[in-house]
């Protein structure tokens, strides 16, 4: 078993950590990514020498590309008689790709149309079953998912999924209390004159339509908190960054329909648009505390082709 301990000194700082592997060990880059992906590597102190914690945290797969600082310390452990290869990139499935997986929870990209769970509503395969799918299909004996928040069927973006029910309780936990950091890009019907502001309400379900509306009552619902502000306006619309409180059903497009400005495409809460196809609803920054290293961690999903191709369409439109 080799054991290497490696201080970054000054003339490191910005490296990648691959590149300060495979000049510190001796080793290939593909082994060097292979090492990190097999969890073999650990940070062992922050810059300046502070230690991360006991014991030190394993670099999270994937990250080759980690600029190290001056003053970090890692440690790696290898059995030199075994050839480590970097993980195969996920491929995409059927109307969604893997961002990240490993042992605890799995970060996906949804597509639109797509349901994030099952339904005894409608009959057709949901985003958890692909998943599941795909998990048997890489060897997994037994999978499991934990879904911790939804997106609505025709809202595209990040979904986190735990794979383990400690996973699970640990996300549970984070978003009630509302640390986990969700902002959405919303394209708004018409002109929303503050360049920023706050919907707030308690929201209830009517039974029959399964439609959402905010409470006349206070007793009423569950409370809901959405915040926005204004990136870009259009000829007719303008488009903003919501950022959620809270994580009630249809929680953004009921907020802004009952602002008078609701959400291009929405059909249940507004109107049909004949510039795309759903609600032009994407869920693109997600960032939370991993439930296994304490780190906290963030994704971003790029605009799919619909929505980009809708915001040329609108901003084409004469003013």
């Amino acid at each position: 078993m080799k054991r290497l301990r490696l201080e970054v000194g000054e003339g490191d700082g910005g490296r990648t950590l691959q590149a300060l592997l495979h000049d510190r060990a001796g080793i290939s880059h593909e082994q060097a990514r292979g090492l990190i992906d097999a969890g073999a590597v650990r940070a062992a102190a922050a810059a300046g020498g502070a230690p991360t914690g006991a014991p030190p945290i394993p670099v999270r797969p994937g990250d080759y590309a980690r600029r190290v600082r001056t003053g970090e310390v890692f440690e790696a452990s290898w059995d030199d008689r075994q050839r480590y290869r970097p993980r195969p990139k996920e491929r995409p499935g059927r109307g969604y790709k893997v961002i990240h997986r490993d042992d605890q929870v799995v970060v996906v990209d949804k597509g639109p149309e797509v349901l994030s769970v099952p339904s005894a509503l409608r009959a057709e395969d949901s985003l958890v079953e692909r998943l599941l799918e795909t998990e048997r299909a890489r060897g997994v004996r037994k999978p499991a998912l934990f879904p911790v928040h939804r997106l609505d069927r025709d809202t595209s973006g990040l979904l986190l999924f735990a794979r383990t029910h400690a996973a699970g309780v640990s996300l549970k936990a984070q978003f009630a209390a509302r640390t986990v950091e969700r902002r959405y890009l919303a394209v708004a019907e018409g002109t929303l004159e503050a360049d920023h502001g706050r919907f707030a309400s308690r929201l209830v379900e009517d039974p029959r339509t399964l439609k959402v509306r905010s409470a006349r009552r206070k007793e009423e619902g569950r409370e809901a908190v959405t915040e926005y502000r204004v990136t870009e306006r259009l000829p007719q619309a303008t488009v903003v960054t919501v950022r959620l409180g809270t994580g009630r059903k249809n929680q953004i497009r009921v907020h802004f329909a009952e602002a008078r400005h609701p959400l291009v495409g929405d059909r249940r809460y507004g109107r049909a648009s004949p510039l795309i196809g759903r609600t032009a609803l994407h869920a693109m920054t997600l960032a939370f505390t991993h439930p296994a290293t304490g780190l906290k961690v963030s994704y971003q999903s790029p605009l799919p082709a619909d929505l980009r191709q809708l915001l040329r369409r609108l901003r084409a439109r004469p003013a």
